[in-house]
């Protein structure tokens, strides 16, 4: 048993001394992610920012040719109607819509208009930049690359980024949201450049630093019970620890009291980038109710209407910002998106017609659930709340009510259909449920009545981090202390041997 706890205090100190300070600069830095997160071009502004079609633009788009493969979204950039069409999760090929050639790029020109348009201000100065910088540390936008960097004349200093691929605006910063950026996102992310775009580098750091982070936890309530046992012994009243000395004493109350809520921040720290694979029985593929309900045969663009005729079909034909070709139901549909960016009307495309679709009813889904399902056992309910897996998510909002279609399986598959688009909104399994809760619930305190009432919520993830700011900040001035000890004791041992 002494063995036990010599080598259990001796493992809290030597993880301490290297990570207290790393613990210190999260707290901090957590602090400031609540009420600011990293920067970012709004979708809301950027989608608002589309220039609205008009009935001479249909007149003149062309149909694509099946040869031409990808999700097609078609909007209008330069006062001209283009194809976009999705190559990745960033890339895409940009097709003139009245003519069908491809624009492999956008003039510098054309971009700068872009961004002085949208801020209504003038651009100082561009930069071109053909490698990802601090404000796009993701892997995935290299494919929008070259981007124009534009320095706007405002008071807010907005800097543009605008991609040369796409002709449009892939990032927004201004002075405000890089600093608090530079003591919150990143910091707490460590989103930093060069070690963000090296991808699993990234999660090897994040991974070993929250694993050694739980030793250091851990250990520490241990070492923490030891010395509360070893006051009992001596008998020491009035005090909760054996401790004097002022760090020691701070330590050791502060974690006694916020060493368990450390060690679950840590722990939903490392779940933000470990997940539990799906596997399926015996070598079998994975049940993935979400993809069996979205497969549908391709459908050549607009199925043989004219897009003159679509636009006559259009119920309101004013402000249409963007149009995609999905699909409904399993026919296919343009989802037509006015003022919202995510909430479409849906026109399905039929061989001989095109016609609104209206809210999808229960009987429906019902039905299709029954001929897509047929050998697995379900129930489909309407949901009219949110609740702690179905929630509004960050910058995307999740309609309601909606249909949920449940399994009585091993994986407790669970789906969730918009009346509005016949489309998955969002899909659960056990294994994403515990993850959610290991993650949103323990990292975010993102259960459905804290969500409801956010001050509460804030406010209590505020308080718990101050108590990781104690806990870490004595680590720290015990680590110096030990430093510094460490220190004098080799140069009198060095002094000592001359």
């Amino acid at each position: 048993m002494r063995l036990f706890k010599k080598i259990t205090l001796k493992i809290h100190q030597v993880t301490g001394i290297s990570l207290s300070l790393m613990f210190f600069v999260w707290f901090v830095s957590g602090i400031v992610l609540i009420f600011a997160g990293f920067p970012h071009a709004s979708r809301e502004e950027r989608f608002l920012f589309l220039e609205p079609f008009s009935l001479s633009d249909f007149e003149a788009i062309q149909p694509l040719p099946d040869s031409i493969k990808g999700a097609v979204g078609l909007d209008k950039l330069n006062n001209r109607p283009v194809y976009r069409i999705a190559m990745g999760k960033r890339a895409q090929q940009v097709y003139d819509a009245t003519t069908l050639q491809r624009i492999p790029d956008f003039s510098e020109e054309i971009c700068k208009n872009e961004a002085e348009r949208f801020l209504g201000a003038s651009a100082l100065k561009s930069v071109e930049i053909n490698k990802l910088d601090q404000w796009m540390p993701w892997s995935y936008y290299q494919a929008l690359l070259p981007v124009y960097k534009f320095y706007m004349n405002d008071k807010q200093h907005t800097v543009f980024y605008v991609s040369s691929k796409t002709g449009t605006i892939v990032q927004q910063t201004n002075r405000k949201t890089r600093w608090m950026a530079r003591v919150g996102a990143i910091p707490h992310w460590i989103y930093f450049r060069s070690l963000r775009l090296k991808v699993q580098l990234w999660n090897k750091t994040v991974i070993w630093l929250s694993s050694i982070g739980l030793f250091v936890c851990l250990s520490g309530m241990i070492a923490g019970i030891i010395r509360m046992k070893k006051r009992r012994k001596r008998k020491w009243a009035g005090d909760i620890t054996p401790y004097k000395k002022f760090w020691f004493k701070w330590h050791h109350i502060s974690g006694f009291f916020f060493g368990f809520f450390v060690f679950t921040f840590l722990l939903s720290g490392l779940f933000s980038v470990v997940d539990f694979p799906e596997k399926g029985n015996s070598g079998q593929k994975t049940f993935s109710p979400r993809k069996i309900w979205e497969k549908s045969k391709k459908k050549q663009v607009n199925a043989g209407h004219s897009f003159a005729g679509l636009w006559q079909t259009l119920e309101n034909k004013s402000n249409v910002r963007k149009l995609e070709w999905k699909n409904s139901l399993g026919k296919p549909a343009w989802w037509v998106y006015y003022s919202d960016y995510q909430t479409p009307e849906v026109y399905v495309c039929t061989a001989d017609t095109i016609y609104k679709q209206e809210t999808v009813s229960l009987e429906q889904i019902e039905n299709r659930a029954k001929s897509l399902f047929e050998n697995t056992s379900f129930c489909v309910d309407e949901q009219r709340k949110y609740d702690n897996y179905y929630q509004e998510s960050g910058m995307f909002k999740r309609p309601l009510p909606v249909y949920k279609i449940s399994w009585n399986n091993g994986a407790q598959n669970q789906i969730y259909i918009d009346p509005k688009t016949g489309k998955v909104v969002a899909s659960y399994t056990k294994n994403k449920k515990i993850h959610r809760w290991l993650y949103q619930g323990l990292h975010k305190f993102n259960f459905q009545f804290l969500v409801e009432h956010d001050w509460l919520r804030k406010l209590l993830l505020v308080i718990l981090s101050l108590g990781g700011i104690v806990v870490s900040f004595s680590g720290v001035a015990l680590s110096w202390k030990w430093i510094k000890r460490k220190t004098k004791s080799k140069k009198k041992e060095k002094y000592i041997s001359r």
